[in-house]
Protein backbone atom coordinates (compact mmCIF):
# COMPACT_ATOMS: atom_id res chain seq x y z
CA UNK A 1 0.00 0.00 0.00
CA UNK A 2 3.08 2.11 1.07
CA UNK A 3 4.33 1.75 -2.70
CA UNK A 4 0.62 2.15 -4.03
CA UNK A 5 0.58 6.06 -2.51
CA UNK A 6 4.64 6.87 -3.79
CA UNK A 7 4.52 5.49 -7.08
CA UNK A 8 0.35 7.59 -6.97
CA UNK A 9 2.33 10.77 -5.76
CA UNK A 10 5.32 9.92 -8.48
CA UNK A 11 2.84 9.78 -11.40
CA UNK A 12 0.59 13.15 -9.87
CA UNK A 13 3.98 15.25 -9.77
CA UNK A 14 4.79 13.71 -13.31
CA UNK A 15 1.41 15.04 -14.67
CA UNK A 16 1.75 17.98 -12.52
CA UNK A 17 5.16 18.61 -14.76
CA UNK A 18 3.68 17.96 -17.89
CA UNK A 19 0.79 20.21 -17.32
CA UNK A 20 2.98 22.87 -15.79
CA UNK A 21 5.29 22.20 -18.79
CA UNK A 22 2.08 22.92 -21.10
CA UNK A 23 1.31 25.96 -19.41
CA UNK A 24 4.59 27.31 -19.58
CA UNK A 25 4.67 27.47 -23.55
CA UNK A 26 2.00 30.58 -22.35
CA UNK A 27 3.99 31.56 -19.34
CA UNK A 28 7.35 32.31 -21.22
CA UNK A 29 6.06 34.52 -23.55
CA UNK A 30 4.33 36.17 -20.65
CA UNK A 31 7.30 35.92 -18.66
CA UNK A 32 5.82 34.32 -16.14
CA UNK A 33 6.94 32.27 -13.06
CA UNK A 34 6.04 29.15 -12.22
CA UNK A 35 5.75 29.09 -8.70
CA UNK A 36 6.04 25.97 -6.08
CA UNK A 37 5.54 25.38 -2.27
CA UNK A 38 5.91 22.57 -0.81
CA UNK A 39 4.65 21.92 2.62
CA UNK A 40 7.37 19.74 5.19
CA UNK A 41 5.54 18.76 8.02
CA UNK A 42 6.40 14.71 8.16
CA UNK A 43 9.78 13.29 10.25
CA UNK A 44 9.73 9.94 7.61
CA UNK A 45 13.12 10.04 5.76
CA UNK A 46 11.61 8.26 2.40
CA UNK A 47 9.38 11.08 2.38
CA UNK A 48 11.68 13.52 2.47
CA UNK A 49 14.11 11.68 -0.01
CA UNK A 50 10.65 11.28 -2.50
CA UNK A 51 10.59 15.34 -1.51
CA UNK A 52 13.99 16.40 -2.41
CA UNK A 53 14.30 14.18 -5.48
CA UNK A 54 10.81 15.76 -7.15
CA UNK A 55 12.18 19.43 -6.08
CA UNK A 56 16.04 18.48 -8.04
CA UNK A 57 13.96 17.16 -10.60
CA UNK A 58 11.32 20.37 -11.11
CA UNK A 59 15.08 22.49 -10.49
CA UNK A 60 16.76 20.74 -13.36
CA UNK A 61 14.31 20.76 -15.70
CA UNK A 62 13.03 24.45 -15.28
CA UNK A 63 16.75 25.44 -15.33
CA UNK A 64 17.08 23.09 -18.72
CA UNK A 65 14.52 25.27 -20.39
CA UNK A 66 15.07 28.35 -19.40
CA UNK A 67 11.37 28.68 -17.30
CA UNK A 68 11.96 31.02 -14.13
CA UNK A 69 10.74 29.08 -11.21
CA UNK A 70 10.34 29.87 -7.52
CA UNK A 71 10.21 26.43 -5.41
CA UNK A 72 9.45 26.92 -1.58
CA UNK A 73 9.69 24.34 1.21
CA UNK A 74 7.79 25.59 4.13
CA UNK A 75 8.92 23.16 7.63
CA UNK A 76 6.98 22.85 10.82
CA UNK A 77 6.30 20.55 13.09
CA UNK A 78 8.83 17.41 13.09
CA UNK A 79 10.43 18.23 9.65
CA UNK A 80 12.22 21.45 11.01
CA UNK A 81 14.90 18.87 12.27
CA UNK A 82 15.77 19.13 8.25
CA UNK A 83 16.48 22.71 8.48
CA UNK A 84 18.78 22.20 11.81
CA UNK A 85 22.26 22.56 11.94
CA UNK A 86 22.94 22.82 15.71
CA UNK A 87 20.14 20.32 18.62
CA UNK A 88 21.54 21.47 21.30
CA UNK A 89 19.33 22.31 23.82
CA UNK A 90 16.68 21.54 21.72
CA UNK A 91 13.43 19.30 21.51
CA UNK A 92 14.66 17.51 18.52
CA UNK A 93 17.59 15.04 18.77
CA UNK A 94 20.61 14.42 15.52
CA UNK A 95 19.44 11.43 13.91
CA UNK A 96 21.91 9.62 11.32
CA UNK A 97 20.10 10.12 8.53
CA UNK A 98 21.29 13.92 8.60
CA UNK A 99 24.82 12.97 7.65
CA UNK A 100 24.56 9.24 6.14
CA UNK A 101 22.16 7.95 3.81
CA UNK A 102 19.43 8.62 0.75
CA UNK A 103 20.37 8.18 -2.55
CA UNK A 104 23.94 9.80 -2.55
CA UNK A 105 25.40 8.15 0.77
CA UNK A 106 25.43 11.98 1.70
CA UNK A 107 22.62 12.23 4.01
CA UNK A 108 19.82 14.79 3.99
CA UNK A 109 21.90 18.13 5.07
CA UNK A 110 24.04 18.15 2.12
CA UNK A 111 20.84 17.22 -0.32
CA UNK A 112 19.18 20.08 1.26
CA UNK A 113 22.45 22.20 0.99
CA UNK A 114 22.77 20.88 -3.04
CA UNK A 115 19.19 22.26 -3.71
CA UNK A 116 19.71 25.54 -2.47
CA UNK A 117 23.26 25.82 -4.72
CA UNK A 118 21.51 24.35 -7.48
CA UNK A 119 18.39 26.51 -7.54
CA UNK A 120 20.19 29.78 -6.29
CA UNK A 121 17.81 32.25 -5.15
CA UNK A 122 15.10 30.08 -6.65
CA UNK A 123 14.48 27.72 -3.60
CA UNK A 124 13.79 28.73 -0.28
CA UNK A 125 13.57 27.45 2.77
CA UNK A 126 10.89 28.40 5.64
CA UNK A 127 11.28 27.65 9.30
CA UNK A 128 8.24 27.64 11.61
CA UNK A 129 8.60 30.00 14.38
CA UNK A 130 5.57 28.43 16.13
CA UNK A 131 7.41 24.74 16.12
CA UNK A 132 10.90 26.72 17.03
CA UNK A 133 9.47 28.20 19.81
CA UNK A 134 7.71 25.23 21.28
CA UNK A 135 10.68 22.99 20.72
CA UNK A 136 13.32 25.66 21.37
CA UNK A 137 15.47 26.21 18.20
CA UNK A 138 17.24 29.15 18.14
CA UNK A 139 17.42 31.31 14.71
CA UNK A 140 21.23 30.58 14.98
CA UNK A 141 20.44 26.91 15.11
CA UNK A 142 18.76 26.68 11.33
CA UNK A 143 20.85 26.04 8.58
CA UNK A 144 22.32 29.25 6.67
CA UNK A 145 20.01 29.00 4.06
CA UNK A 146 16.70 28.87 6.13
CA UNK A 147 14.50 31.67 6.75
CA UNK A 148 12.73 32.07 9.55
CA UNK A 149 8.50 32.63 9.34
CA UNK A 150 6.58 33.48 11.88
CA UNK A 151 3.68 30.62 11.02
CA UNK A 152 4.42 27.61 8.75
CA UNK A 153 0.81 26.92 7.89
CA UNK A 154 0.13 30.87 6.94
CA UNK A 155 3.04 31.37 5.04
CA UNK A 156 2.10 28.18 3.19
CA UNK A 157 -1.77 30.08 2.66
CA UNK A 158 -0.06 33.13 1.39
CA UNK A 159 2.48 31.55 -1.00
CA UNK A 160 -0.78 30.03 -2.18
CA UNK A 161 -2.21 32.97 -2.52
CA UNK A 162 0.39 34.63 -4.57
CA UNK A 163 0.03 31.78 -7.10
CA UNK A 164 2.02 29.13 -5.91
CA UNK A 165 0.93 25.62 -6.56
CA UNK A 166 0.77 23.28 -3.77
CA UNK A 167 2.60 19.74 -3.03
CA UNK A 168 2.52 17.85 -0.08
CA UNK A 169 4.46 14.70 -0.49
CA UNK A 170 2.26 12.09 0.75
Amino acid sequence: MKLFKKLSTVALLMLLGTDLYAQNSDAEEENDVVKIVYQCDFPDIQRIHLMLNTINNAASYFDKHLIPYEINIVAFGPCLQYMMKDFKGTGFVKMPYCEHGGPTGAGTVSRFKSLKQLGGDNINFFACGNTMKKKHVKDEQLQDYVKKTPAGIIKIVNLQRQGCAYVKIK
